[in-house]
């Protein structure tokens, strides 16, 4: 569809791999990571905690006990609690092994939304940040958090985007975006509106949902103007955006 004279068309909003292409291999490994790079992802999202040694560690949970596979040598325990070498003998499905953010951010050829979930791993995540070569695609990286203290640590350590997530937007929610210097502000695209959405726009920000995987979602958040799409099928959401500009 071409936009008529007079009209701007609207920007397409870029496609997120939540937790890589999640739908297609398993959840925050490098496998997954590529193969949304593969499905057209332009960032990729993923949640990071940190070791009994200091080590940033990429998976969602607080434990390895959901991810690991049947056959792990190493099948429960909190990854605070546990050490890189011992972390190293978790096994997760299809052969995958539980992914450092150094290493993402050494394989990564598009931005990431590194999702800092544990506060106590925000200043760990700055220091990787920090080191890394300014010309990388992944120094164009965005520290996201439901935690603003941790958000308050990236921007206090370093020169580095950070976006605020929220169940729901409200106005507390642009308050708080707005106080940490935030680009953007990530909420639930259940429940997502369009007063919300003009709300955020309207304060400077980028609206960034989560996550979006049905076509009903994927209408609420083109209506709202969504900046970007985090998404478990890249691939799906490249196709249907596709068809809509066709």
């Amino acid at each position: 569809m071409t936009a008529q004279s007079g009209t701007t068309a609207p920007q397409r909003p870029a496609i997120v791999g939540h937790r890589g292409a999640s739908a297609h291999a398993p959840e925050n490994t490098l496998a997954a990571f590529r193969r949304a790079i593969e499905d057209g992802a332009q960032l990729l999202e993923c949640d990071v905690h940190l070791s009994a040694d200091g080590h940033v560690v990429v998976m969602h949970d607080e434990t390895v006990d959901r991810t690991a596979a049947a056959e792990s040598p190493l099948r429960s325990g909190a990854i605070g609690e546990l050490t890189r070498a011992e972390l190293d003998r978790v096994l997760l499905p299809e052969g995958e092994r539980v992914p450092s953010l150094e290493e993402l951010l050494a394989m990564t050829t598009v931005p990431v939304f590194i999702e800092v979930k544990a506060a106590a791993a925000a200043a760990a995540v700055a220091q990787r940040l920090r080191e890394l070569d300014p010309a990388s695609p992944a120094a164009g990286s965005t520290v996201i958090s439901f935690h603003a203290g941790a958000l308050e640590e990236i921007r206090r350590s370093a020169h580095v985007s950070v976006s605020y997530l929220v169940e729901r937007i409200d106005e507390q929610a642009i308050a708080t975006a707005t106080r940490l210097g935030a680009a953007g502000i990530g909420p639930s695209i259940d429940g997502l509106s369009l007063r919300a959405a003009e709300a955020v726009h309207e304060a400077g920000l980028t609206l960034n949902p989560w996550t979006v995987n049905s076509s009903a979602q994927l209408e609420v958040a083109l209506a709202c103007g969504a900046d970007s799409l985090t998404t478990d099928d890249p691939a799906w959401i490249q196709r249907e955006l596709d068809v809509r500009a066709g």
